[in-house]
């Protein structure tokens, strides 16, 4: 018996891990346009901060970010319209696939068991 609840906890801990990662991917494949923004604007951060210790300020990464191609309103919006569509056209069939296996009622008790 001992060894069939080890087996039912270890089975738990890999569909919980599964669904982590699952959910990652889902959350990254929508919001990947925004990663990638957050990711210039440091490097931007990142860049400044040095070129200012060293007095370096000639190379484009260290321009300021309201200079960067990347952070002007209309390169916002595109990347807002990115993932608003994202969001629109990934979500809703997540959604549906997900409600297939939370309608077993053992499944959604694992899956939302306070840890």
């Amino acid at each position: 018996m001992s060894s069939v609840l080890v087996y039912m906890q270890e089975l738990e801990k890999s569909l919980k891990a599964t669904c982590e990662k699952f959910i990652m991917a889902v959350t990254k494949q929508v919001v990947d346009p925004m990663l990638s923004f957050v990711t210039k604007i440091t490097v931007v951060k990142v860049a400044l901060s040095f070129g200012t210790q060293n007095k370096k300020r000639d190379s484009v990464i260290a321009k300021p970010l309201k200079e960067q191609t990347f952070a002007t309103p209309e390169a916002l919006a595109e990347l807002v319209q990115k993932v608003h569509s994202a969001i629109q056209r990934e979500l809703p069939v997540v959604i549906a696939k997900m409600k297939l296996y939370l309608q077993n009622l053992s499944t959604r008790t694992i899956l939302f068991k306070p840890k």
